[in-house]
Parts: structure tokens; C-alpha cells; sequence
């Protein structure tokens, strides 16, 4: 079996054929599969999916670092009290995507000032740590802000997976000693970066992930990715690896259940 612990099933590239791409993840053995939710609404939505497949897609809610539904009437803290809320639904595993991203908002969104990203990811972990539920981390051009406030909630238990890991190999070691685990995406694939890093960090350390519809693997890339994807993904890291598919697909999953309650 196959876990993808990133998805957006919840984006309008999916609205039309949901039910066709779960299909293709599950004869594919990609049998798990966690929606991440980057605003209020698709937190909402992610619920709903995982309400529609039970016991194959389970809902990651979260509020992601840039405002990714700048019309929104709704201020920082009613959000958070919103986002509390949700985390009683069954459906839900796990906070996220949330974390720092000091990089311009692409098109559609709206850039936060550092000082609102600090304030609304340390609400997240603070809600992670009372619900007993891991984060899902997103950081970009701020990684070491980011493993420093990491590292200040490592000694409550906070756990949870580092999405898309790329903050380098120096940061591996202090990550890894606060039991995070590292998500590797399609772009492994074809980013010798990304080799390069991946080639060393322990098989008991990473999960699986697409971030679907984005970062599609070769030999797919300029066309939606999607859960049945990260078969490739794993394929190419079991290469990596110097081992066989089956074992990356054992040890990948037996990571994810460290994590989640699925």
C-alpha cells in the first residue's frame, strides 16, 4: 500500500472527475490519501471529500501562510476559532498546510506581513498540540525561522511532516531529532537538488506526497498531478535508495502511521 499525505483534491481541478482520479490512486495501491486545506473554505471541503470516500481520503485543515482567499470577511482570529472548531469533525488528521512563506504571493492570493505569518503558525501549532494532532508545515525563504520555532515547540510533543522538504542538508539532523518527517513530491523526478538531499535522509524518515495538481513527475510534468502519481514518485526513490518498490511502499506507510490516526 501507498499513502499520499498531500493532496488538494479540494481545488476545482478536481471538481470534474474526483471520483475517476480516486479510482486510478486505488488500482495504483495508493489506498490513503490526506486532502490539505490551505483557507477556512477548503478545510470545509476537504471534510466533505473525506466524508465521501471514508477510510480512503481523511482532511487536513490549516491556514497556509499567504491569504490564499483574499476576500474573505473574516478577520485572523475569527478564522483560528472557525479552524478550532473543525478539528473536532473525525474526518480530520492533522493541521496544515501552515508554517511561513516570505516568498511573494503568486496570483490570487495576497501577501501577510511576517509578523501576521508568525502569529497565525504558532496559533496552529498551539491547536495542533491541545487537539494531540500533528502539522502539516509549509515554509519557503524562511526555513530557518521556521525549524527555530520548530525546535521552541519540539519539547511539547508537537510532531508532524515537513512538506515538500527543501531546506537543504544542513537542517536534516536537527529536524529529524524532533521526530519530523520529510515529504518528497514529483519533482524528485527530474531536480538533482532534490536527489541529492533525499539520498540522505533515512527511508524511516520521509512519506510519500504529490501536492497534486502540482509538481507532476516525469514523465507527466506540464499536466495535472494526481494521488495515483505518487506510485512514480516511489518508484524513483526506491531507486535512489538502492532498494525495491515494495520496500519503499512497507516503510513509507508504516512512517505515515506513526503520524496519523488513519
Amino acid at each position: 500500500m501507498l499513502v499520499d499525505t498531500h493532496t488538494h483534491l479540494n481545488f476545482q481541478e478536481f471538481e470534474k472527475d474526483l471520483d475517476q482520479v480516486i479510482k486510478r490512486a486505488i488500482k495504483n495501491k495508493v489506498e490513503k490519501i490526506v486532502c490539505v486545506s490551505s483557507n477556512l473554505q477548503e478545510s470545509e471541503k476537504a471534510i466533505e471529500i473525506a466524508q465521501k470516500y471514508p477510510g480512503i481520503v481523511f482532511a487536513a485543515i490549516g491556514i497556509h501562510p499567504h491569504q490564499t482567499d483574499p476576500k474573505t470577511k473574516l478577520s485572523t482570529k475569527e478564522q483560528l476559532q472557525k479552524l478550532a472548531k473543525l478539528t473536532k469533525r473525525k474526518e480530520v488528521v492533522v493541521i496544515g498546510e501552515c508554517g511561513l512563506d516570505y516568498s511573494p504571493a503568486p496570483p490570487g492570493e495576497k501577501d501577510r506581513s511576517q509578523k501576521e505569518q508568525l502569529f497565525l503558525f504558532k496559533k496552529q501549532i498551539e491547536l495542533a498540540l491541545k487537539e494531540k494532532l500533528p502539522i502539516n508545515i509549509h515554509s519557503r525563504k524562511a526555513s530557518s525561522e521556521t525549524l527555530e520555532i520548530l525546535e521552541r515547540y519540539g519539547k511539547k510533543g508537537l510532531k508532524g511532516i515537513w512538506h515538500c522538504y527543501s531546506a537543504g542538508k544542513k537542517r536534516i539532523k536537527r529536524i529529524s531529532q524532533l521526530g519530523f518527517f520529510f515529504g518528497v513530491d514529483g519533482n524528485l523526478t527530474y531536480d538533482p537538488g532534490f536527489q541529492n538531499v533525499f539520498s540522505q535522509i533515512p527511508l524511516e524518515e520521509i512519506v510519500l506526497e504529490t501536492d497534486c495538481p502540482f509538481l507532476t513527475p516525469e514523465p507527466y510534468r506540464g499536466q495535472r498531478s494526481e494521488p495515483s502519481h505518487v506510485k512514480i514518485t516511489a518508484e524513483y526513490l526506491a531507486k535512489l535508495k538502492d532498494t525495491t518498490l515494495e520496500e519503499v511502499a512497507k516503510i513509507t506507510t508504516q512512517n505515515v502511521k506513526k503520524i496519523f490516526k488513519i
